[in-house]
């Protein structure tokens, strides 16, 4: 008999057996709903966080960088502006150059210079890294004006809509990510299951694997949030999301006695007096 649902998973995924056992003894599907359900709410933090900081970017920051752009007329995949050239955009407090654009052919290349863009009168090149650029042809622009209020414009869209156009292919990228990852631990939990000497299907397993994965979910949320960094994190997720499949299997091989199924299970009534208390 099932006794646990989603709601009790992101709680007693940490440390429950009995969760574990509820999973993957009484459970039906695979549970890539409650992992499209988990991923939906974590995105939600990121997603703030990245409206208030480009927020903060587009209200402090990119304004005296953008007053610098002069109007730059693109016609039949060519610019040209009507400023003295080499034109240098800089950073406002180091006067650091951070684009150059020039279209008379004296700079063709970001090579000894410090700047991460060039508009030449053909394409814009880019810096990826340090010692790679990536250049774009402008062949296809057959007509169009850039200056400083245009980009301003951009600016203040890109402020309302960016945390909304991306969050959709940030939760699908990283649920067929997750998906994947569950797929491949359930793989490695038939070897759990033997080794445990328990009969468990691969549904079953895959049940298993994603209850797994919510606590290194959660708590890369939390850290984050946080902005701390964890060193070798990937390792460090692996291992302990398999930990956690390998409990689980382990708790899968011990049913619940006949007598635990006919109460409330106990983490769910000790939780709920943690909480009464407050």
């Amino acid at each position: 008999m099932k006794q646990f649902s989603i709601i009790h998973i992101p709680v007693l995924s940490f440390f429950s057996k009995a969760l574990y056992r509820d999973v993957g003894l009484y459970w039906k599907g695979v549970a890539f709903a409650y992992l499209l359900l988990l991923l939906a709410v974590c995105w939600i933090p990121a997603m703030i966080r990245l409206h208030t900081g480009f927020s903060y970017f587009a209200d402090n920051i990119a304004p005296a960088v953008v007053e610098q752009v002069p109007e730059i007329t693109i016609v039949d995949g060519e610019a040209s502006i009507a400023e003295p050239q080499p034109y240098y955009i800089t950073y406002p407090d180091s006067n650091d150059v951070l684009a150059i654009i020039d279209t008379t052919g004296t700079i063709t290349s970001l090579k000894d210079t410090d700047a991460i863009c060039l508009l030449t009168k053909t394409s814009i090149i880019s810096r990826k890294n340090p010692s790679q650029t990536e250049t774009i042809k402008l062949a296809n622009v057959e007509n169009l004006i850039l200056d400083s209020a245009r980009i301003t414009g951009w600016l203040h869209t890109a402020r309302k809509f960016l945390a909304i156009a991306i969050y959709p292919f940030a939760l699908l990228g990283s649920y067929l990510y997750k998906i994947i990852q569950a797929l491949i631990y359930a793989a490695v939990g038939l070897l759990f299951a033997l080794w445990c000497k328990v009969t468990l299907s691969y549904k079953a397993l895959l049940r298993l694997a994603i209850v797994a994965v919510t606590p290194c979910v959660l708590v890369n949320t939390v850290l984050g949030l946080a902005g701390v960094h964890l060193p070798y994190a990937g390792l460090i997720y692996l291992m302990v999301t398999l930990g956690y499949l390998f409990f689980g299997v382990k708790a899968s091989s011990q049913p619940i006695p006949l007598q635990e199924k006919a109460r409330v299970p106990e983490e769910i009534e000790n939780l709920g007096n943690h909480l009464r208390k407050f």
